[in-house]
C-alpha cells in the first residue's frame, strides 16, 4: 500500500450505493465488449492524472471495481501530491468488468482529487497569512455524495464546519424570524438549554455589530459567525470582539475561495468558512487499458 500522507480516513461506500451507481451505467449489459466478443479477455486497466493534483476518491474508486469483481492496487497514496502522467490505480479482470467500471471509477476519482486538490491550496494560502487559522468547509455537498466530498475536504487539509443538523447549534436570521422575539430571545432559551446542549459548540452569525458584541458577551455562545463582510471592516470587527471577550472564537463566511482566502485569513478571524471546493474544477484523469 502507498502512503496516505496523513490521510487514513475511509468511510466504506455502502453496497447498495454502489450498487445503484453501476446499474445507472450498466443497466443490462455493455453491448460493446459484448458485440466485439471481449467481454472475457483478461485485461488490466490503469488510472493515471494529466496535472498536479492531491490524489484522492481512489478509494472509492477501487471499490467500485471490487464490486465488479476486479483485482486493484492502489498507486498512489489518498491526500498526497500526484504529478502529471502518474498512475493512481490499476485494476485487472475482464474486459467487461474494466469497461463496466471505467468511467465511474474514474469519476469519483476526478472528482474527489478536484476537490482535495482546491482544498490544499486553500488552506496552504490560508496559513500563509495565519498560520493558526482553521478552513472549515460548509455542508453544501450533493445529496447522495457526501462521504466522498467530506472525505476529500478533509484529504486536503481542512475541517467540516458541521456534518449535519444534528452537531452543533448554528443559530441563523431564519430561525430569529420563527422565533419572533430576535437574539435576545435566542440567547435567552440557550442559556436555559445549557443542560441540553451539553458539550456541543453554540454559534450564532450575527449581521450587525450590535449582534455580534450581544452575542459574544452573552456567555452563552462560543462563536459569532460573520457572513459577506469586507476584509477590512472584518479586521475592525474582531479586534473589538476579541477586546470585549478574548475567548470568543471569530468566523467569516460568505464568497470565500481560493482567490481571496489569504486576505480573509489575514483579519484574525479564527474560522473561514467556505462551500468554494465542492464546485472544484474535477481533475484531469484519463484511464488506459491494456491485455493481459
Amino acid at each position: 500500500m502507498p502512503e496516505s500522507c496523513g490521510c487514513d480516513w475511509f468511510f466504506p461506500l455502502p453496497g447498495s450505493l454502489l450498487d445503484e451507481w453501476i446499474r445507472e451505467d450498466v443497466p443490462y449489459t455493455d453491448f460493446t465488449t459484448g458485440v466485439l466478443g471481449i467481454a472475457w479477455r483478461a485485461g488490466r486497466a490503469r488510472l493515471v492524472t494529466r496535472e498536479r493534483i492531491v490524489a484522492c476518491g481512489l478509494r472509492e474508486a477501487a471499490a467500485v471495481y471490487e464490486r465488479l469483481g476486479a483485482r486493484v492496487r492502489l498507486l498512489a497514496g489518498e491526500g498526497c501530491w500526484a504529478e502529471p502522467g502518474q498512475a493512481l490505480l490499476e485494476a485487472e479482470g475482464p474486459a467487461g468488468v474494466l469497461h463496466a467500471g471505467w468511467r465511474l471509477a474514474q469519476t469519483l476519482a476526478a472528482v474527489g482529487s478536484g476537490v482535495a486538490t482546491y482544498t490544499r491550496r486553500m488552506v496552504e494560502r490560508a496559513r500563509a497569512a495565519s498560520p493558526g487559522v482553521v478552513v472549515a468547509v460548509a455542508r453544501k455537498a450533493p445529496p447522495g455524495l457526501r462521504s466522498l466530498y467530506y472525505r476529500c475536504v478533509l484529504c486536503g487539509g481542512a475541517t467540516l464546519h458541521r456534518m449535519g443538523l444534528s452537531e452543533t447549534v448554528l443559530v441563523f436570521r431564519n430561525h430569529l424570524v420563527l422565533l419572533g422575539g430576535g437574539l435576545r430571545e435566542a440567547l435567552d432559551r440557550l442559556r436555559g438549554a445549557r443542560g441540553v446542549v451539553g458539550e456541543r459548540l453554540v454559534a450564532v452569525e450575527a449581521e450587525t455589530m450590535e449582534e455580534a458584541l450581544l452575542a459574544a458577551e452573552s456567555g452563552v455562545v462560543d462563536e459569532v459567525q460573520l457572513d459577506h463582510v469586507e476584509p477590512g471592516e472584518l479586521a475592525r470587527l474582531v479586534r473589538e470582539l476579541k477586546r470585549r471577550n478574548p475567548r470568543i472564537r471569530v468566523a467569516v463566511g460568505g464568497g470565500i475561495g481560493l482567490e481571496n482566502v489569504a486576505e480573509y485569513a489575514a483579519t484574525g478571524v479564527d474560522v473561514v468558512v467556505t462551500s468554494a471546493p465542492y464546485w472544484a474544477r474535477p481533475a484531469d484523469l484519463t484511464t488506459r487499458m491494456e491485455p493481459l
